[in-house]
């Protein structure tokens, strides 16, 4: 096994590993640190993920989004491609997709261009202090946040338990801004 397939391994052990009391906690806080920033209350167009596996539960975030009058978009993995889409119903717009995970329903598709969205929460399995992130391989955020404009702020969100000293990194890695954990905020240095 490469050295990121090892990491990958030993992220969701780590994060499997968290009883539903830790978990509960843990999302909690993240949530709260999360509707803390400065840039949350600022941005009109955020993006988030919808939770799958254990991730940092978002689905809270959503609501909160949505009931602050902001526009929520989720991301829809489309072949190659992360595509956007804006949902203003949780409970209408979304549904179970390929391999249980929640993503818009295909018959209320309202993708969105990038340029518009002001705040991406991004998951990850694991995070190193210099805002590297691992994820599941497949490249899709990696492909999709350089699409964003200048300066938008790419929060990855873990538990302190998928925080690691050093991801190996490639040429198309992307970086994040800031990382959200339960323990506050992170600024990669």
């Amino acid at each position: 096994m490469n050295e990121k397939g090892e990491l990958r391994r030993v992220a969701l052990t780590k994060r499997s590993a968290l009883d539903e009391s830790q978990r509960r906690e843990k999302n909690k806080s993240i949530l709260k640190n999360i509707l803390a920033l400065s840039e949350f209350e600022y941005a009109s167009t955020i993006m988030a993920y919808l939770d799958f596996r254990g991730e940092v539960e978002t689905r809270e975030l959503a609501a909160e989004i949505l009931n602050r009058g902001k526009r929520l978009v989720v991301p829809l993995c489309n072949n190659d491609n992360l595509i956007p889409c804006l949902i203003n119903n949780l409970d209408q717009d979304i549904h179970a997709g390929t391999w249980g995970i929640l993503e818009p329903r295909k018959d209320r598709l309202r993708p969105l261009p990038p340029l518009e969205i002001d705040l991406v929460m991004v998951p990850g399995l694991a995070f190193d202090y210099q805002g590297n992130r691992l994820g599941y391989g497949r490249g899709y955020y990696d492909r999709f946040l350089p699409q964003l404009k200048e300066g938008v702020l790419a929060a990855g969100l873990c538990f302190t338990c998928q925080l690691v000293d050093r991801i190996p990194t490639d040429e198309y890695d992307f970086k994040m801004d800031i990382l959200i954990t339960e323990n506050g905020v992170i600024y990669p240095g």
